[in-house]
């Protein structure tokens, strides 16, 4: 069965009909001398047509110049073969922050729209389809709509946000839209795709995967207090040297080059005015993802934070620390912790545990370590592993926790883990290579931070609004998944084929033609 995806081009019908009206009217000949009356027979029968049309004649170019009308209106009409019966289809994009990366001369997201289209001209009339944007929160932009047009216009009109996607959730609602037809007498279940750069779908559901691996730098992590700014930045790419600029309430004032290896990150501090009030880092070089090279953030002033350490050997947590030029670290021993004033307690070789109140614990671990099979990897989303890879992080033994939210992981144990007031690494420090890792200092300062975040007398000089920084693994568009098609795709799709483009061939080819007998008849 043909239908039109754009039957409102039929107006067009009108061209045919305006050709044979053409043939019909009289032809007007201009008087010309010539040397035979060979020619007066033929002119005196023309002449003797004195009306306003005449009757047609045999010509060749006609039914050529008819039939190549027909197929050009028919091509403008974008006819498309469909079969089977009409169901549901589900269409989930993804509009996090790695679909705004670039390839060639499009987004990714712009790709994933072009695909998106392209599948709805091609699914049976009468089908229904609901399309769904997922970001950090699902939305529904279309529900359950047969008119093909208003499906289109609403996948064109989406963006993408500096969030992640929730592709889970997205297809939980999928599933539950595709369930709502039991007991209406029609098959449960809807086709549902996902278009995307990142995901690896469950049985039953297609991905459409777009783009091609970049590499990439993003600045992940920026804070700012009277008189300095910390900025991270993270390569996901090749070893390579970045340029980085700080202003300070828009006007610059420092320019810094920092060398990263691949798949690391690193820190920068700069030197801020008195009186700054926001503070903006940039990277200068161009990538495929330039929306994550800028961070801004307000300027806070801090009290000065106090923190007792009484971990032995320790050196390295103790240099971590004193990055803050607002935290004071002092030393003390594990039995008189108690008896010494401060915000933060830190104590025990492995695990290590952070405490704003070292006389109560709400976590526990087994006596004996377990060996670490598995690599050490960060919680996605936790607040303590911003900016954080734990990429070649070797660990001998840890030690499982329990309680609190975990926020390393060694497979499925947490090998650390924080509440709102205490936290423990379930490691000996020494007992890894942590400590010699770019993401150390990032990790203990999160770590502190985190713990002493809602104390009294932390705030801005004004309202200032940071700017929303892009979670690090939509950053990481160094590789795109691939594509899969559910059981059963092949021969959805293949229900509407599209035949515009051999309609449009036909015309071109009948248009040739036209033109060359016309050498021959006139």
């Amino acid at each position: 069965m043909m239908t039109f995806l754009a039957p409102g081009f039929a107006w067009a019908f009108l061209i045919p009909a305006a050709i044979v009206v053409l043939y019909l009217l009289r032809r007007r000949y201009t008087p010309r001398n010539v040397p035979s009356t060979f020619l007066w027979q033929r002119s005196v029968r023309d002449h003797a047509a004195n009306h306003p049309f005449q009757k047609l004649r045999r010509n060749l170019l006609l039914p050529l110049q008819l039939l190549a009308a027909v197929l050009l209106v028919f091509g403008l009409m974008r006819p498309s073969l469909t079969g089977g019966t009409a169901g549901r289809s589900v269409l989930v994009l993804d509009v996090s922050g790695s679909m705004m990366a670039r390839s060639g001369d499009k987004t990714r997201m712009e790709e994933a729209k072009e695909q998106a289209r392209q599948m709805v001209r091609n699914l049976p009339a009468g089908e229904r389809i609901t399309v769904l944007a997922a970001g950090d929160t699902i939305r529904r932009v279309v529900l359950d709509t047969q008119d093909k047009d208003v499906a289109e216009r609403a996948i064109s009109e989406l963006e993408p946000a500096m969030g992640g996607a929730d592709l889970a959730k997205a297809l939980k609602m999928a599933e539950a839209i595709g369930s709502e037809d039991a007991g209406e007498g029609r098959p449960a279940g809807a086709a549902v795709t996902v278009f995307s750069d990142s995901c690896l779908p469950p049985e039953g559901v297609s991905a459409v995967n777009v783009g091609r691996g970049e590499a990439n730098r993003a600045v992940v992590l920026l804070t700012a207090e009277d008189g300095k700014a910390y900025a991270r930045v993270a390569n996901y790419g090749p070893d390579c040297t970045v340029s980085l600029t700080c202003e300070a309430d828009g006007v610059l004032v420092q320019a810094k080059e920092m060398e990263i290896p691949e798949g690391e990150t690193a820190g920068v501090s700069f030197g801020l005015p008195a009186g700054t009030k926001t503070v903006a880092v940039a990277i200068r070089e161009a990538d495929a993802l330039p929306e994550d090279n800028r961070a801004q953030a307000p300027v806070t002033a801090r009290r000065s934070r106090r923190i007792v350490l009484a971990a032995d050997n320790s050196l390295f947590l103790e240099s971590a620390l004193k990055v803050r030029a607002d935290w004071t670290v002092v030393r003390a021993d594990e039995e008189s912790l108690g008896a010494a004033e401060a915000d933060l307690y830190i104590w025990g070789n492995g695990p290590v545990v952070f405490s704003r109140n070292p006389s109560v614990t709400a976590f526990s671990w087994p006596d004996q370590a377990k060996a670490a099979e598995l690599p050490l990897t960060p919680v996605d989303g936790s607040p303590v592993t911003a900016g954080v890879t734990m990429k070649d992080v070797a660990l001998r033994e840890y030690y499982p926790i329990f309680g609190g939210k975990a926020f390393l992981l060694v497979g499925e144990d947490p090998a650390a883990a924080l509440t709102e007031t205490e936290a423990v690494i379930g490691f000996d420090l020494h007992a890894s290579n942590l400590p010699l890792k770019y993401d150390f200092p990032i990790l203990i300062q999160n770590l502190a931070g985190a713990l002493l975040a809602d104390l009294p007398e932390d705030q801005g000089t004004e309202e200032t609004e940071a700017t929303i920084l892009m979670p690090a693994e939509e950053s990481d568009i160094r590789t795109v998944a691939p594509s899969v098609a559910a059981e059963g795709a092949a021969a959805a799709e293949a229900q509407g084929t599209d035949l515009t483009a051999w309609f449009l061939l036909g015309f071109l080819l009948l248009l040739l033609a036209e033109m060359g007998v016309s050498r021959f008849v006139c």
